[in-house]
């Protein structure tokens, strides 16, 4: 028996049967070969413990999940307007001007706009954050009696990414509202 594989029978503490494989040519390098760490539960966590933050890194993915979140809603709203003259008028461009205080512009199937702010997880939990930005622009629609919906995409990274709608998030009693940030200035100060 090799002594990688006693390896691992002794970190997983398994009864296990090892049956020799007859006629084949397959040989572990154990210079090039890792198996163990695959079954190290434990020495895996603690190295991604002790692993320094690359802040720069976690904030880019961030990035990539909210484009993807935002891909698949601009998509589902192209299937639900699929046979409407709406399905080519979803503007999803507007991701791009963050002074819009949403993301894509879609359309009911009657032709009333819908302003749709995209958040997206891989994960299943509803959780995310709203820019003061964002939030005034959910207040002033509403009382203008325009749409402003938040859709949350959870799983976006599965195979079947699910889409929870929120609306009127500013009074919606099924959600609160947490403080998060302070922007701090020093009082009297001269702008340049």
């Amino acid at each position: 028996m090799h002594s990688l594989f006693r390896g691992l029978k002794k970190k997983r503490d398994l009864e296990i049967e090892i049956q020799c494989i007859k006629e084949s040519n397959i040989t572990i390098d154990n210079a090039k070969s890792d198996l163990s760490t695959l079954y190290a539960y434990e020495d895996l966590k603690e190295k991604i413990l002790n692993t320094e933050i690359d802040y720069l890194k976690l904030h880019e993915l961030q990035m990539e999940i909210g484009r993807l979140g935002e891909t698949f809603v601009y998509e589902h709203e192209h299937n639900y307007l699929k046979g409407t003259i709406y399905a080519e008028m979803i503007d999803e461009r507007k991701a791009l001007n963050p002074k819009n205080g949403y993301d894509i512009l879609s359309f009911t199937r009657e032709g009333e706009p819908v302003h749709i702010e995209v958040k997206a997880t891989t994960g299943t939990e509803i959780e995310f954050y709203i820019s003061n930005h964002e939030y005034k622009t959910a207040k002033r629609m509403k009382e203008e009696g325009l749409t402003y919906l938040i859709y949350v995409v959870t799983s976006v990274m599965s195979e079947s990414p699910e889409i929870v709608k929120i609306k009127d998030i500013n009074s919606n009693k099924e959600y609160r509202f947490e403080e998060y940030n302070w922007k701090v200035k020093k009082r009297n100060q001269k702008n340049c």
